[in-house]
C-alpha cells in the first residue's frame, strides 16, 4: 500500500507543478531549469512517503516495545501499510482539491509564488475535512490491527493511535 501511495502522490504532484509552470509565463530556458526541478521534487515526495511511513512505525512500534507487544518491527510496519489504503482511497479528494487551484494562478512570476505560498494544501475546508476523516480513520484501523497484531489492549493502541494521529493532523495544518 505505501509504494501505491508514494507512487500516486508523486505522480499526482509531478503533474500539478506541470500544470502550474504551463500557467506562468516564462522563458523556454526558464521552463528547461525548472522541469529537472520538478522530477527531483516528484522523487523526493516518493522518497519522503517511504521514510515517513518508516519512521511513524519505529514510533508506533517503540511505544508497542514498551507494552510488551509479542511481534516485531515488520508486523508494526505491515499494521501502519494497510492503514495507508485509506490515504489511497481519500486520494481522489485531495487530488481535485490541488487542480482545482491550478486555474487560479497568476502568469506573473512573483505573484504565481506568492500565490501558491498562501494557498497551501489545507486552505480549502474540504481538505482539511478530509484530512480529518483520514486521520480518524487511519487510526482506527492502527489501533485495532496493533492490538490484534501484538495481542495487545485494544484501548491503549487506539489511545496511543488517535494521539500520535491527531498531532500528525495538526502539525501538517500549521
Amino acid at each position: 500500500m505505501v509504494l501505491v501511495e508514494a507512487t500516486l502522490v508523486a505522480v499526482v504532484v509531478w503533474v500539478f507543478v506541470r500544470r502550474v509552470m504551463a500557467q506562468i509565463d516564462l522563458t523556454a530556458a526558464e521552463r528547461a531549469d525548472v522541469s529537472g526541478m520538478i522530477v527531483g521534487g516528484a522523487v523526493g515526495v516518493f522518497v519522503a512517503v517511504l521514510l515517513g511511513w518508516l519512521l511513524f512505525g519505529a514510533i508506533l512500534h517503540v511505544f508497542v516495545w514498551f507494552a510488551d507487544g509479542d511481534r516485531g518491527f515488520g508486523t508494526t510496519l505491515a499494521v501502519v501499510g494497510e492503514a495507508d489504503l485509506v490515504s489511497i482511497l481519500l486520494f481522489p479528494v485531495a487530488a481535485v482539491g490541488l487542480f482545482t487551484m491550478v486555474g487560479d494562478v497568476p502568469s506573473d512570476p512573483a505573484a504565481a509564488a506568492s500565490f501558491l505560498e498562501r494557498a497551501g494544501p489545507y486552505s480549502s475546508p474540504l481538505a482539511v475535512l478530509s484530512s480529518f476523516v483520514g486521520f480518524v480513520w487511519r487510526a482506527v484501523i492502527q489501533g485495532i490491527g496493533l492490538a490484534e497484531a501484538h495481542d495487545l489492549p485494544v484501548g491503549k493502541m487506539l489511545t496511543l493511535t488517535f494521539v500520535l494521529g491527531f498531532l500528525g493532523f495538526v502539525l501538517n495544518l500549521v
